[in-house]
């Protein structure tokens, strides 16, 4: 084996160690605390409370899923695509720039959970509202995003391509575009892990399936081994979607030095 492959190897496993190790430390961490009855039982209960809440829901699990994931990515791609769309339309035009940039300034900062009571009187309760908020959330991350990476690109490239006796739609297509899918990952990345929180707050709005759902009744009933065992359930899920979006990154975006400037980065600082 060439010492190149034996250092990516050792590279990989150096940065895997850590996802493994420190979520085994707290689950140490956690049995330690709970053992020794350091926290009361209903605060922080014990893995064994947490396995048995577990055997009580577990036939309601897939079905509650399956409507989370669902609801969740629905509105996740509905607010990606609008998002993105919105600002590649206002970067393009400037009375389109005024329009959405106008409604992008007043919604970003109005927090999303504050329309709840609003969507409830506007749309009834149902699905579609619920879609809708989780849409409204990612779209703006999105859209602001887009613009911003639109913003940031060189001049130098575009003017470029006019030399080169490119048009308005192919400097879009052949310059614009491909330079801001790197700087999209980072916003898709936070849109997806905000869409699953926004998804707790859409089935908060009279949802009768789900594991928001889920935890509105453990809530009830003061259940805290049952919240902590569905907010695992969504932080896996957040974590394997995430993970997916990653591995895409990492092909779809080969031809970008962004990986190998984090290597550059860590060993300059790291030498300082």
């Amino acid at each position: 084996m060439s010492d190149e492959y034996l250092q990516t190897k050792k590279s990989r496993f150096s940065e895997f160690l850590p996802k493994i190790v420190v979520p085994l430390a707290l689950i140490v961490l956690w049995i330690v605390v709970s053992e020794l009855k350091l926290v009361k039982p209903i605060f922080l209960p014990p893995p064994a409370a947490v396995w048995k809440a577990f055997l009580g829901m577990y036939k309601l699990l897939p079905s509650s899923i399956l409507t989370t994931v669902t609801m969740t990515l629905t509105g996740f791609g509905i607010g990606v695509v609008f998002g993105a769309a919105s600002g590649l339309l206002m970067a393009y035009n400037k009375t389109i720039r005024s329009l959405l940039g106008a409604i992008f300034d007043f919604s970003r900062p109005v927090p999303v959970f504050a329309l709840i009571p609003l969507f409830i009187l506007w749309f009834g309760i149902g699905r579609a509202p619920q879609i809708a908020l989780i849409a409204l959330g990612t779209s703006v991350v999105l859209g602001v995003t887009t613009l911003e990476a639109i913003r940031n690109v060189p001049t130098i490239y575009i003017r470029a391509a006019l030399t080169l006796g490119a048009g308005r739609q192919t400097i879009y297509s052949t310059v614009i575009v491909p330079y801001i899918i790197p700087h999209l990952i980072g916003a898709i990345r936070v849109a997806a892990a905000a869409s699953w929180g926004l998804d707790v707050a859409a089935e908060f709005m009279g949802s009768q399936a789900g594991l928001g759902y889920l935890i509105i009744l453990q809530q009830t009933y003061l259940r805290t081994a049952g919240i902590i065992l569905l907010v695992a359930i969504y932080s896996i899920i957040a974590v394997l979607m995430d993970t997916l979006i990653a591995w895409t990154e990492r092909r779809i975006t080969r031809w970008t030095e962004r990986r190998s400037n984090i290597g550059v980065v860590a060993s300059i600082v790291g030498s300082t």
